[in-house]
């Protein structure tokens, strides 16, 4: 026997001492005891189920839901089937995830700069702020935004602005656009959607070529108006084709004896509370990833910067940001991920978001099968956002 040992070698070396060889075997063994972890997991669950006999499976999904959903950016009727309400749902969750990504990034920046303010006052201010918001729990702060729009005044007597803000404790009410028909409103975001596409490339075209040559191109105004151009044009086309224009501005007003509110668009009360808690939170993660990705940087990167003349914004822009951006981005993925996981809590204070709904559906439906989609739904959400900040992380590393 040992001398069989002897003979397995691997490049002259014994397979039990060669690095190679002992790495693939953890791996492989490592694999073997997740994967039957994950069996057994699963085994005892589905015997758990069979045993006490708790309703499971997804035929519910083609049935009525039967439950009005108060908060919901896509048309819903309560005859409409558990699929659809999901959707709903889902839909609910997307846009607060979004938006609030979108407000969360624009606040931690700014906030995270101006930390490094050489302003006393602006730089106490920031650290207050992150100390603050970071420190207190997100659900706390949910709730105290939640009763400070609970405290607004009602709608007859809210705050009005210019005749087209409102603004009472049934939320925030302001102009919008309205379709006139679906095909037209879709045709034309089309071409919105193509008409970006195309100033992009314009603009990437353009400053390649500004850098090429050095002649001045003006990437950014022309990739503008190629944007504008190729939007009217879709425009007018869209509304020659349909009999009118594709959307049609919307104008809040009051309506009716107790004073409701129609036209324009409305953010609920519990959006605003819930987008205002995890923008507020979550900014101030972001803005120490800021502060610490800026401070990699070596003071000489800006210090040249200064010398060959730019400003301290143009330094900030132009040499010290983009540098850093390699540093930020990949903890700011995971802040992402997290606000959008935090998103969760919305049924706290009455938003009807994906978690939310989907509590309510167990009351007719399998819980197991309903919580089993909503890990899929989440987890599909946090890997698409990780895909993008991934490939954006990238496309700029140098």
């Amino acid at each position: 026997m040992a001398t069989v040992l002897r003979s397995l070698t691997y490049r002259g070396i014994p397979v039990w001492r060669h690095v190679k060889v002992i790495q693939w075997a953890i791996q492989i063994v490592s694999g073997i005891a997740v994967v039957a972890l994950v069996v057994w997991f699963f085994s005892n669950i589905g015997n758990a189920i069979q045993e006490r006999d708790i309703p499971y499976g997804f035929g519910f999904l083609d049935r009525e839901y039967q439950t009005p959903i108060g908060q919901h950016f896509l048309p819903y009727e309560s005859s409409d089937t558990f699929l659809y309400a999901f959707v709903v749902a889902f839909t609910n969750t997307l846009i607060v995830s979004v938006v609030g990504v979108v407000l969360a990034t624009g606040l931690g920046i700014l906030i995270g700069v101006a930390r490094m303010s050489s302003n006393w006052i602006v730089s106490k201010v920031s650290l207050a702020y992150i100390e603050f918001f970071r420190n207190v729990p997100l659900l706390v702060q949910l709730f105290f935004w939640f009763y400070i729009v609970l405290a607004l005044p009602p709608v007859r007597e809210g705050y009005v602005v210019a005749d087209r803000l409102y603004v009472n404790n049934s939320g925030l009410t302001i102009p919008g656009v309205s379709a006139s028909s679906l095909a037209a409103a879709l045709a034309w975001l089309g071409l919105a959607t193509i008409a970006v596409v195309a100033a992009v490339v314009t603009y990437r075209w353009l400053a390649g070529r500004e850098i090429r040559t050095g002649a001045a191109s003006y990437p950014l105004l022309v990739g503008c108006a190629t944007a504008v151009v190729i939007g009217l044009i879709g425009w007018v086309a869209v509304g020659a084709v349909s009999g009118g224009a594709p959307f049609t501005p919307s104008i809040p007003e009051p309506e009716g004896a107790f004073g409701r509110i129609s036209g324009g668009f409305t953010v609920a009360g519990g959006l605003v509370a819930l987008l205002a808690g995890l923008v507020m939170y979550t900014a101030a993660f972001i803005a120490e990833i800021v502060r610490a990705g800026i401070q990699s940087v070596g003071r000489g990167q800006s210090e040249a910067a200064r010398a060959l003349g730019l400003s301290g914004m143009g330094v900030l822009r132009h040499v010290t940001f983009p540098q850093a951006l390699r540093v930020i981005v990949p903890p700011l993925i995971s802040q992402y991920l997290n606000l959008t996981k935090n998103s969760s809590l919305a049924g706290a204070i009455g938003y009807s978001d994906l978690t939310n709904i989907a509590k309510t559906m167990t009351q007719t439906a399998p819980a197991v099968s309903i919580f089993l989609l909503i890990m899929v739904i989440y987890l599909a959400l946090s890997l698409t956002y990780s895909l993008i900040g991934n490939l954006y992380n990238r496309a700029i590393r140098f």
